[in-house]
């Protein structure tokens, strides 16, 4: 289940004369966010991809603190689990680094489409179901929530 926070990491970019662009300000992130859809897609085989919210009921929440703190929760599969730790941009990307759960950082690109953010990153799913879960990319869709 961890595999899916890993999708949180966001990254921002900065101008060139220090100022920071408003699409790019890492404040964006702050607050409450909800998985509109969460797509993993097998890299051996991009044919193969699943949505866990909409197939398989899976909810998730972000919360980003001011103070760069973040907490998410995964639901599904029958059980919940959550993670917290440091929340923070590095370039296009965002990176959470779990402090409570301990495990690697997990890094994402992060695109603004209107009110919502697009994360991509590395991932890992089960798609056959066999008990090994094969490399994947998960596709984040947040909405404020």
């Amino acid at each position: 289940m961890l595999v899916v926070m890993g999708i949180l990491t966001i990254g921002a970019v900065g101008c060139g004369d220090g100022r920071t662009e408003p699409d790019f300000n890492p404040d964006f992130m702050v607050g409450d966010w909800l998985a509109e859809s969460l797509v993993q897609t097998s890299v051996a085989d991009p044919q193969v991809f699943t949505d866990l919210v909409a197939n398989l009921g899976v909810v998730f929440t972000l919360s980003v603190q001011p103070s760069g703190r973040y907490t998410g929760i995964l639901t599904g599969f029958g059980q919940s689990t959550s993670e917290s730790g440091r929340f923070t941009i590095d370039d296009a990307f965002v990176i959470l680094m779990p402090e409570v759960t301990p495990g690697p950082a997990w890094s994402a690109l992060w695109e603004r489409v209107g009110d919502s953010v697009i994360l991509e990153g590395e991932s890992e799913f089960d798609f056959n179901l066999d008990g090994t879960p094969e490399a994947a990319t998960l596709r984040q869709v947040l909405i404020p929530n």
